[in-house]
């Protein structure tokens, strides 16, 4: 019996060919998902690290909130910026429809939870177009085994059914079962090979999106801190103002 790899495939059944052939499939898909996964994240970590270091001068002690909120337009492949954007939009135009009620503390609060949560949303959202694919990964992971498995299934089939045929050789001990054994065997480890692979591709990606979360929760709750901040100022001197006109 020929042992090697074209050796085994020519003296494997039917659907032992076939469920190889699915395990493949899905090894190429699975390849082909975290290709595509691994340029998209490491150029999305790029350009939001490159758009925080953009970001800082304008939102620094005294920063120039007008110059910020045109920041987003210029780096919109980067997640970061898109949700630093809808933070910033949603703090100018809840300023803009409070009028001089902005000025109070209480009013302020309020708007800086609405900005709060519209950031989250909006960083909800990019990460879940970051992890599309991520499923598929780790739906491959956990059945690839399980294909395998239905391989050697098969394959113990025919082991037992050539046992039994005698114009297959049966009763010849182990040499006639063999074929069978060495075909659900290699479907096994073929199903074993391709979910180990996948899930290292599904454990890497997943780490990565955490991190790339934890930096927009660091930046979007920096930019709170700044707007909050900035409010006040507005506040104090909307209130410096109006004892001036009072005086």
């Amino acid at each position: 019996m020929d042992f090697s790899l074209l050796g085994l495939w020519n003296q494997m059944g039917m659907v032992a060919r076939i469920v190889v052939l699915i395990l493949l499939a899905m090894s190429a898909y699975s390849i082909a998902i975290a290709l595509e996964r691994f340029v998209t994240f490491r150029r999305s970590r790029e350009r939001s690290i490159g758009f925080v270091g953009a970001l800082q001068p304008h939102l620094a002690a005294g920063g120039k909130l007008a110059e910020a909120r045109a920041l987003p337009e210029k780096w919109k492949d980067a997640p970061l910026a898109r949700v630093i954007g809808t933070g910033l939009n949603e703090f100018e135009q809840g300023v803009a429809d409070l009028g001089p009620a902005a000025a109070d503390s209480v009013e302020l609060e309020l708007l800086m939870h609405g900005v709060e949560r519209s950031m989250e949303r909006a960083k909800k959202r990019e990460l879940a177009g970051l992890s599309r694919g991520l499923p598929v990964l780790a739906t491959i992971s956990s059945s690839a085994p399980f294909v395998g498995l239905f391989g050697t299934v098969f394959g113990i089939i025919t082991a037992f059914q050539h046992m039994a045929d005698p114009s297959k050789g049966g009763g010849g001990g182990l040499a006639t079962v063999s074929a069978g054994i060495a075909e659900a065997l290699l479907t096994t480890a073929v199903g074993l090979a391709v979910a180990i692979v996948t899930v290292w591709f599904y454990n890497f990606f997943t780490t990565k999106l955490d991190q790339l979360g934890g930096l927009i929760d660091d930046a979007t709750g920096e930019l709170s801190d700044r707007l909050m901040r900035h409010g006040k100022r507005g506040a104090s001197s909307a209130k410096g103002g109006d004892r001036a006109v009072t005086a």
